[in-house]
């Protein structure tokens, strides 16, 4: 079974049903639902939610992805740890926090992350489905 981590936007994006971004991404999600694949969520991913969702900017909230975590084997959090944080401040071309957070965990695990963002895509440091 395959591994993957995942951004805030992209998980966002396919639990509203919206293409995540690319037919691979997409396809590494529904093959998760399928029981194929293991996506992995970043605790830097859920703060993120619960900043958005208390903002009113998404609708998707920390007690909808505590809910997907308990009722699904292929959704995990992977919570942040000091191995984690050593891997996130190895990554030097990512500027943002929580964005070298969630590569960083990505990166510790050695697993590809899903993400549209430009500046993670871009990092030599994490590799993303592309």
């Amino acid at each position: 079974m395959n591994r993957y981590a995942t951004d805030t936007q992209a998980l966002i994006k396919f639990l509203n049903g919206v293409k995540v971004i690319n037919e691979n991404a997409d396809s590494v999600f529904r093959k998760a639902d399928e029981g194929e694949n293991i996506i992995v969520i970043p605790s830097a991913v859920l703060f993120e939610i619960g900043y958005l969702h208390e903002k009113q900017r998404i609708p998707v909230s920390v007690k909808n992805i505590r809910s997907l975590l308990e009722n699904s084997l292929n959704y995990r959090e992977e919570k942040l740890s000091i191995d984690i944080i050593d891997s996130s401040f190895e990554i030097t071309d990512i500027p943002e926090l929580h964005d070298r957070l969630i590569a960083g965990t990505a990166r510790y695990l050695n697993i590809p992350l899903i993400t549209n963002d430009p500046v993670i895509l871009a990092s030599r440091f994490v590799i993303c489905v592309r």
